[in-house]
């Protein structure tokens, strides 16, 4: 039986990457680029053939669109990471066949693997999803070698569409 023991400290940078992974993979993130693209494709190809002034709208109207959510998100993530306890200090997971154990303080709580929403890695965050929105942040880095064990934990304990891990 694997145990992996691994404690976490988040960062800003860190949270920051999550906030920006979950809003490009959803549709308002999809939409907003989709938006923004349209927006400088018109004052391109309109440019000359149109009032300049409406050209120069459009295009500040995309930079606008494509820079709000990046640059919003940093200042939420900023307040966040300032004002909510549970980033102060290191977060102990402890992953085994039972599940995930979080631990902070003197809270502890295990989720077993079948209720866990969906797994999903990225280049250097491991996401443990607990509900469509909420998730556990787990920086790759911090992970370090115990990574494989959690791949072939979590592979050996989900159902595969609910399995998003890349193997190393």
């Amino acid at each position: 039986m694997e145990k992996i023991e691994i404690d976490v400290k988040m960062t800003f940078e860190d949270m920051y990457r999550f906030n920006l992974y979950h809003v490009y993979h959803n549709s308002q993130g999809i939409l907003s680029i989709v938006l923004g693209v349209m927006l400088a494709l018109i004052s391109v190809l309109t440019w000359g053939e149109s009032n300049v002034a409406y050209n120069v709208l459009y295009l500040l109207a995309a930079v606008l669109i494509v820079l709000y959510v990046p640059l919003n998100l940093r200042s939420r993530v900023k307040k966040q990471m300032r004002n909510t306890e549970v980033y102060q200090e290191p977060i102990h997971y402890t992953f085994d066949e039972n599940g995930i154990t979080t631990s902070f303080a003197d809270q502890s709580v295990t989720m077993p693997w079948k209720q866990l929403y969906k797994i999903v890695s990225t280049k250097r965050l491991v996401l443990l999803y607990g509900g469509r929105i909420r998730a556990n942040v787990v920086p790759r880095d911090q992970l370090g070698d115990a990574y494989d064990g959690l791949y072939e934990l979590a592979k050996a304990h989900m159902d595969s569409y609910r399995f998003k891990m890349k193997k190393n």
